[in-house]
């Protein structure tokens, strides 16, 4: 079975470099754009998950990262929600 997994992407900016972070799968990757981390990241991802199945272990990494599958996509059941940046006082 072939299913689609939908993974978080998080893209930062720092010093001219970006990077891109999945949580699930605690993988990163930078780029000399924000397109160009994500597309290492994808790839990165893609290459854990073909590991896992060559290794037989990607039903049960799934498993315990939380995925299930919903409406024939795989999803894990904690989603990001919001992300944003906030401003918190602090004395100097």
């Amino acid at each position: 079975m072939i299913a689609d997994l939908v993974v978080t992407v998080l893209v930062r900016r720092g010093g001219g470099v970006f990077s891109a972070e999945c949580p699930e799968f605690e993988l990163s990757a930078t780029g000399g754009s924000a397109g160009d981390a994500r597309e290492e990241l994808l790839r990165l991802v893609r290459r854990r998950l073909d590991d896992l199945g060559a290794a037989g272990e990607l039903d049960s990494s799934l498993a315990r990262a939380g995925f299930v599958v919903d409406n024939g996509v795989l999803r894990t059941e904690r989603r990001l929600v919001s992300a944003e940046e906030a401003i918190v006082p602090v004395p100097l």
